[in-house]
């Protein structure tokens, strides 16, 4: 007897409870891959339910598309199923936006553990939204999509009206890779927190030379005004490619980590992430998500045709029996220069493409993917910070 005729008369045989629990799963696993592409940016959360022969569906989700091809499957093969899927969504009535981050940096984990893999950092004042709260901890989407666990404790929720204030307020963003705000405007006062590049905060005041800033909780502190820059001139910011440049040295010798996306710490997309959004422009999170962006310009490694600016991706190249695989990426910033934070020097460094000079590495030809511009290119797969669905909830019409 054949495998496939074996199984079939299993399934036909098998109770009404058991098939219609095989076929629910079966629907969810066919939905989540068709339409879940990718689980870093998207939750799906869903499991079978069973109360005395009462089937229902339940758990979180946030694709759209994957909500409504349940809930029409569930109409047409599973009319008594009851269906209790929660979807997040933008599109949903009520604020995408529900809460800030609180601190400098946050960690967003895979897991509700601060023992598991940081998959990456959140920045004071981004906007986010929490999907689910257990025991201490929040999984939160931050603006580049990426969901991860965090500490509840890390941020200040809003409501609708909260957040409507928040978005008139004036809104700073810090400028110096590192910092301090301090509670009275001399830096021998005590510290409240430390700041890194990008920090967004309120702006309550100014007295000789500081700014005396607001937190998402309602916590004041003064930093150096030299510091700190309207929030608009960052979210309606022109993209130069010199500005790109002095953005990108800024970073140098700032440690790599794993999932690192702050000037304290950072991993090699994180630094691209970063260096754009200083200058306008919300990217992808990682390395294989960024390479799919902008024109590609060469899979050939050399500074022919390369402007400041332009991204380099580096991995496997796709062949006949393997797909492509892009784990890693740099900046190229001139005179046959690139940027990029490595887990090899473990710190971000800059190197040669030029093979007689002392800091060229030899591996990366052979392992070079492509070349990608963003600049001047259509915005598809990245956008203007402003046209960012996240911070459009915390700009002001007038900004």
């Amino acid at each position: 007897m054949s495998i496939m005729l074996l199984l079939s008369l299993t399934f036909a045989c098998s109770s009404p409870t058991r098939r219609t629990i095989t076929g629910l799963n079966e629907l969810l696993n066919s939905v989540h891959q068709e339409y879940v592409l990718d689980d870093r940016i998207e939750l799906w959360d869903l499991s079978v339910h069973s109360d005395g022969g009462q089937f229902s569906l339940l758990g979180n989700l946030t694709n759209l598309e994957a909500y409504d091809a349940l809930e029409e499957a569930l109409d047409q093969r599973f009319p008594e199923v009851e269906n209790r899927i929660k979807l997040h969504h933008e599109s949903m009535d009520g604020a995408l936006v529900n809460a800030l981050v609180n601190n400098s940096v946050i960690h967003l984990r895979k897991e509700p553990s601060s023992t598991r893999e940081l998959v990456t950092q959140a920045l004071l004042g981004t906007p986010v939204h929490i999907l689910l709260t257990e025991g201490g901890k929040s999984l939160i989407q931050v603006p580049d999509r990426y969901i991860g666990w965090v500490n509840t404790k890390e941020l200040s929720p809003v409501n609708e009206e909260e957040l409507a204030v928040y978005r008139e307020a004036e809104k700073l963003i810090f400028t110096s890779q590192y910092g301090m705000a301090y509670s009275e405007p001399d830096p021998g006062s005590m510290p409240v927190t430390d700041l890194v590049i990008g920090n967004i905060v309120s702006k309550v005041g100014e007295h000789s030379g500081y700014t005396q800033i607001k937190y998402p909780d309602g916590r004041l502190g003064w930093v150096k005004s030299s510091e700190l820059i309207p929030a608009e001139e960052i979210f309606f910011k022109t993209t130069l490619k010199e500005n790109l440049v002095e953005t990108a040295l800024r970073f140098h010798g700032i440690p790599y980590l794993w999932g690192g996306n702050s000037s304290k710490t950072i991993d090699c997309s994180g630094l691209v992430c970063n260096i754009y959004f200083m200058n306008g422009i919300q990217l992808p999170r990682d390395a294989d998500m960024q390479a799919l962006i902008g024109k590609e310009l060469t899979t050939s490694m050399g500074p022919d045709g390369l402007e400041p600016g332009d991204l380099l991706f580096f991995g496997r190249k796709a062949t006949e029996d393997e797909e492509e695989n892009v784990t890693h990426v740099a900046m190229y910033i001139g005179n046959g220069e690139y940027i990029h934070s490595a887990g090899y020097r473990e710190r971000v460094s800059i190197n040669s493409m030029d093979s007689t000079k002392e800091s060229y590495i030899e591996r990366y030809p052979e392992i070079f993917v492509r070349a990608v511009r963003i600049l001047d290119e259509d915005y598809k797969g990245f956008q203007p910070i402003a046209e960012n669905v996240f911070y459009k909830e915390i700009i002001n019409s007038t900004e």
